[in-house]
């Protein structure tokens, strides 16, 4: 998955568990050709409508401004996301926007701006999971009026991390020493290039740089989840059940169709 492997080697910051971040860019390296060739026949998560509730899938990692393989080997769009939403709300038969998510979190960039959008709709929201609702996926889901999880989903990781690493040691190791040269007034420009080690100075202002995408994090789970505890935030996932009993959740449901009292899954109408 090049945006992961990407965001993991350029410094970016991330809002993903780091292990699951570093497997998914794995798996992706690894089985992309032939998971695309057996989901190319299949379908990948769409929008659909169960009476007055439109639901939007937020299933897989999530990037912005995705290719279609990206999307095939288990990632999903936010800008797809936005589509949705605003279609949604031109759609005079839907009356809540339901976020069925999925999703261990991803990358920073678009993913502030869609929870604003999400917490400012004039259509009443949800966010539900029975599986993931972490870091990245969480800020998106505690932005809607309501949100809920199945007792066992995973819930939380409210982070933000970033990975730089220094393979100084292994280039000494060989002999070979890397020098750089920036700019003088620009001593960050050059900051973490392979085979260097990062200034006391660099990493500083990286810390300030996480932390302040942490703080934002925050203040925006704050604007609706006024009753999450700070000892909720501080990186860990947790289980729907605790999640609910520190603050995270507005409620408990065991299903996304119990939660909006549906029955026949077979009469579904699934927007194309």
């Amino acid at each position: 998955m090049r945006f992961i492997n990407k965001a993991l080697s350029t410094k970016s910051i991330l809002l993903i568990d780091p292990s699951i971040a570093r497997q998914t860019a794995a798996d992706a390296e690894k089985f992309a050709f032939t998971d695309i060739l057996s989901q190319v026949f299949g379908e990948m998560p769409k929008p659909y409508k169960i009476g007055s509730y439109g639901i939007i899938p937020v299933v897989g990692v999530i990037g912005k401004g995705l290719s279609p393989i990206e999307r095939m080997t288990g990632a999903v769009d936010l800008n797809l996301i936005n589509d949705q939403i605003d279609a949604y709300l031109e759609d005079k038969e839907v009356k809540t926007i339901i976020f069925n998510i999925d999703s261990p979190g991803g990358v920073v960039g678009g993913v502030e701006e869609i929870s604003r959008k999400i917490s400012n709709l004039s259509k009443p929201t949800i966010g539900y999971t029975d599986g993931m609702m972490c870091s990245a996926a969480y800020w998106i889901g505690s932005a809607c009026d309501r949100v809920l999880a199945s007792p066992s989903a995973d819930v939380g990781s409210i982070g933000a991390f970033m990975n730089v690493i220094d393979v100084s040691e292994a280039y000494k190791s060989m002999g070979v020493k890397s020098v750089v040269i920036s700019s003088a007034a620009s001593p960050l420009k050059a900051a973490g290039v392979e085979g260097t080690s990062l200034t006391e100075d660099q990493k500083k202002y990286f810390q300030i740089e996480v932390d302040r995408v942490y703080a934002d994090f925050v203040d925006s789970i704050m604007i609706k989840r006024k009753m999450a505890q700070p000892e909720a935030m501080l990186g860990q996932s947790m289980s729907g059940k605790q999640a609910a009993k520190m603050g995270l959740l507005t409620g408990i449901s065991d299903s996304l169709n119990e939660l909006i009292g549906y029955k026949n899954n077979n009469t579904k109408n699934i927007i194309k």
